[in-house]
């Protein structure tokens, strides 16, 4: 039987004709409503900064419909393609944060998280696999030497580094000036088009005899582990590019590792903040992690947002004779409109997550107040709620669509995969809002409930 372009009301049933179309004015391309919303009214503290941002979220809107294009294809492949990386690359968006002196843009958290959310809106997975792989030049920046960073971030700034604390088989021997290492890491995010590898695991400062283990973070350079095909299998987020990383017996000099402090609270200066002159990079890690994946959730949600309006316009209301387009009735207007609430409301706590940690950093590198743990779990379980967010925007848009929508290689059905995938994490609002709230609770207790 032949269809029409319009969709079905209901599973078993045709479509009915849609209404004549109404004389209205032009209504303006997606392309230019993002545009006249997120670029000209960009503030980020003004200057050569804002300009730069302007471009960058131009550049991401532009590629939307490549992003778009080939998401099925990125799944299939578990990354983004050898071509969108080299788009990335010329965009500049792999050097978002880091710094100026060795070629980066240096352009701070608040402007990072935008531009994520804007790359996650055409693509969850290429926007999950681009963060996790760009954003962790921040630590790097803020917690290690000047030798290391001139190592890492080279004279050209092309620096790519997933990170990942999920080590298994783990053997850290004490070395002539650093350690030996080998082991596996799992869930490596972004290490298709690595250059580096950000590693976490427990060791011991080789220059303090007798030194307990310590939680640390070391560099090394792209020849000296290996890419494990073992990425795929999974619900959502199927071209994340989360594969594992393998090293064996590979040395690490004493400069490449940076010793803990930073995971808890940080007081005064850091190294990075010093030598670059800049406090964004004087921050506590557990600050902004979560934030990078508030900024893909609010991207999905937007992403969800404009895949609803679609079916708004080219389906009818189910069993309703004369039919009626859904655009047109009220019931899927609050929908659409209570969706995009949601999804404005995740950016708005992403946006203003990263605002925050760079002025808890800029206390702390002026000595007026630590970067505290308290001050880091607080943004942490923000970020969660942002995610929480993005969750309920793309369930309801879900439920209240059509029945064609949960097919497999249909946006929403991948973008519901995508949220309960990044939901499903051992990290979620539910359990870090305890040890969020025991940073507060757990030394205020009422003086009668201790008599």
């Amino acid at each position: 039987m032949t269809r029409t372009p319009v969709e079905d009301e209901a599973p078993g049933t045709a479509a009915a004709t849609p209404p004549a179309p109404q004389a209205t004015a032009p209504a303006r391309s997606r392309q230019e409503v993002d545009l006249a919303t997120y670029v000209p009214g960009v503030t980020m503290g003004g200057g050569e900064a804002d300009d730069t941002l302007r471009v960058l979220l131009k550049r991401a809107v532009e590629l939307r419909p490549h992003l778009r294009a080939e998401q099925a294809a990125t799944e299939a492949r578990g990354t983004y393609s050898q071509e969108t990386h080299e788009l990335f690359a010329e965009a500049g968006f792999y050097r978002m944060l880091q710094p100026k002196k060795y070629g980066g843009l240096e352009l701070g958290v608040p402007a990072f998280y935008r531009v994520i959310t804007e790359i996650s809106r055409g693509c969850p997975s290429t926007g999950w696999c681009l963060c996790l792989g760009s954003g962790h030049a921040l630590q790097v920046a803020s917690y290690f030497g000047e030798r290391a960073q001139q190592e890492a971030f080279g004279a050209s700034g092309h620096f790519v580094a997933p990170s990942s604390g999920q080590g298994m088989n783990l053997t850290i021997t004490p070395a002539d000036g650093g350690v030996t290492v080998s082991g596996k890491w799992r869930y490596c995010s972004g290490v298709p088009y690595s250059t580096h590898f950000l590693a976490m695991a427990e060791i011991p400062d080789p220059e303090i005899e007798g030194s307990g283990d310590t939680f640390s973070w070391f560099v090394v350079p792209r020849e000296v582990y290996t890419v494990l095909d073992d990425w795929g299998g999974v619900f959502g987020m199927k071209g994340s590019g989360s594969n594992s990383v393998v090293m064996e017996n590979v040395f690490v000099p004493r400069h490449m590792i940076a010793f803990g402090g930073w995971l808890t609270s940080v007081s005064g200066p850091t190294v990075g903040a010093e030598l670059h002159g800049n406090p964004t990079y004087g921050g506590n890690f557990m600050g902004f992690a979560e934030g990078e994946i508030a900024a893909i959730a609010a991207g999905i949600a937007y992403a969800a947002v404009d895949e609803y309006e679609e079916k708004l316009l080219t389906s009818n209301v189910p069993y309703r004779h004369p039919p009626i387009r859904r655009v047109d009735h009220p019931d899927f207007q609050r929908w659409w409109g209570t969706g995009l609430a949601w999804a404005d409301a995740a950016q708005a706590i992403s946006t203003r997550g990263g605002q925050l940690y760079e002025e808890h950093s800029r206390l702390a590198v002026e000595g007026i107040e630590p970067f505290s743990h308290d001050k880091a779990m607080r943004l942490n379980d923000m970020y969660f709620a942002a995610e929480e967010l993005a969750y309920n925007t793309i369930q309801q848009l879900l439920r209240n669509g059509t029945t064609s929508s949960t097919l497999d290689g249909q946006p929403m059905q991948r973008y519901f995969r995508d949220i309960v995938t990044m939901c499903s994490r051992a990290d979620s609002l539910e359990r870090m809002s305890v040890p969020g709230a025991l940073e507060y609770l757990g030394t205020r207790s009422a003086p009668e409930a201790n008599s």
